[in-house]
């Protein structure tokens, strides 16, 4: 039911004059994230996503530098793959940005959600030094709610 709502909603937004663009703007890019998805090997289109396109100028944002790398390496045939699906690229910018999602996830070794990440005993005294001498506060408040944690 919430689903319909939404798309009702962005339909709705999406016919306003106000909006046209954006939404254009917006489906452009989305078919050009398939177009891309389709012309690099999955290993790497699995590893990136379309940042932005605009005045010629294309953003991929790859998860992780090696990826960036590899993609470096293909640029010319990538531009030339979008200029002949009719896309006026010009130029592409390679771009590192983590995967923040998987953090936790099963894509990192150690599973870092199930591992309990300890504070040393310097740290906790320059936090407790540093929550004496803030005012009341959500700061104070955050950092005295993870030294708690830390003694439990």
């Amino acid at each position: 039911m919430a689903i319909r709502k939404i798309n009702f909603y962005l339909g709705a937004l999406s016919a306003a004059p106000d909006h046209q663009r954006l939404f254009g703007y917006m489906d452009k890019l989305i078919e050009m994230q398939q177009i891309f998805m389709k012309m690099v090997r999955p290993q790497l289109a699995q590893h990136c996503t379309l940042g932005g396109f605009f005045e010629g100028n294309l953003t991929i944002y790859a998860h992780n530098g090696a990826i960036a790398a590899k993609l470096r390496q293909t640029l010319p045939s990538l531009l030339l793959k979008f200029q002949t699906r009719g896309y006026e690229v010009t130029a592409i910018r390679i771009a590192v940005q983590a995967n923040y999602h998987a953090i936790g996830g099963n894509d990192l070794p150690g599973n870092l959600s199930k591992k309990k990440l300890k504070i040393g005993q310097a740290g906790r005294e320059s936090l407790n030094g540093l929550a004496a001498e803030l005012p009341p506060s959500p700061l104070r408040s955050a950092v005295e709610s993870l030294l708690k944690r830390q003694i439990k």
